[in-house]
């Protein structure tokens, strides 16, 4: 029995987005950057966080019958949410029948996660797929990812794949490549002030893993977000031409900007603020442009499709 606890926010069957095959893809909570466009942004704490989706919900009032902190009111408006008061016990969210309330976050053992992972082996080998760890930062939660990576890739030999932007000590990183067959490194922009004004951390620990992994010539796809406004200029393009180049790793695999983020950062009680366009757009000139620059560097690049 591998009783290692760590703390996920969704288990995603049949996922065909995050590595090659038909794929479960495990999302692991926390993160140490904090993107401005976040899509799964109930990923960035490490510990549960309760969303409020206030269009849902009809002023039933079962939920303040359960809350035990009075984070919960009615009044003239309806249902008033004081978040400063919630505590994210989950009682609201049990409770609510409409999902209105919905609790992100819950701790969860090695073994309780492989369970739910080996339902769908019959897909993984059909496909040529397996198991994908995410977030959030994956790597944020070292012994748990690497008690779990040794289950799922050493001991029932799964294709396994970690969806991470390696922000992490070159020791921790080390740690879970024995139990990896790819990583999906995502690498936001090449300038380091532009990086952390809107991911909130510098981008050198990130590139050090990345040429990292080119020297040991571990598989790696580089995906590259990419966000109107931000990352999706000519300079930036360039200067990641040219440094994947150099350190030899020359897949890349573009993401048009999207904001799936948005219903779930309004219901954290956050602002988004949208990059451009809402819709995504696969052809846009920006991405056309990118495309172009790093073919030109000698990169095989694909653009993900959003649906």
């Amino acid at each position: 029995m591998n009783t290692i606890q760590g703390t996920i926010f969704d288990i995603q069957r049949f996922s065909t987005h995050d590595g090659p095959g038909i794929r479960t893809t495990v999302f692991l909570k926390g993160c140490p950057l904090s993107c401005a466009w976040c899509s799964n942004p109930e990923s960035q704490k490490h510990n549960p966080q309760l969303l409020y989706f206030k269009d849902l919900c009809k002023n039933c009032g079962k939920c303040i019958e359960v809350c035990k902190n009075n984070a919960i009111l009615m009044n003239d408006n309806g249902i008033e949410y004081d978040r400063n008061k919630c505590t994210s016990c989950g009682e609201c969210a049990k409770i609510c029948a409409y999902e209105a309330r919905t609790l992100s976050g819950r701790i969860v053992t090695v073994d309780e996660v492989v369970d739910i992972v080996r339902q769908d082996w019959r897909y993984y080998m059909q496909s040529g797929g397996g198991v994908t760890c995410g977030g959030g930062e994956p790597l944020y939660q070292p012994d748990f990812l690497e008690a779990l990576l040794t289950e799922l890739h050493d001991k029932l030999g799964y294709h396994c794949c970690l969806d991470s932007t390696c922000f992490a000590p070159k020791e921790v990183l080390e740690r879970m490549l024995p139990h990896l067959n790819l990583i999906l490194l995502d690498i936001k922009h090449m300038n380091s002030k532009a990086h952390q004004e809107l991911t909130g951390v510098p981008n050198e620990p990130i590139l050090r893993n990345a040429r990292h992994l080119g020297e040991i010539n571990f598989p790696v796809l580089i995906r590259v977000p990419l966000i109107p406004g931000f990352n999706d200029t000519q300079e930036n393009a360039e200067n990641l031409g040219k440094f994947l180049k150099e350190i030899k790793l020359p897949k890349v695999d573009l993401m048009p900007y999207h904001t799936m983020g948005l219903s779930k950062t309004t219901a954290l009680g956050k602002e988004y603020t949208p990059f451009g366009n809402r819709q995504p757009a696969s052809t846009s000139p920006a991405v056309e442009r990118t495309v172009s620059i790093l073919e030109r560097y000698g990169l095989e690049v694909s653009v993900q499709k959003i649906t």
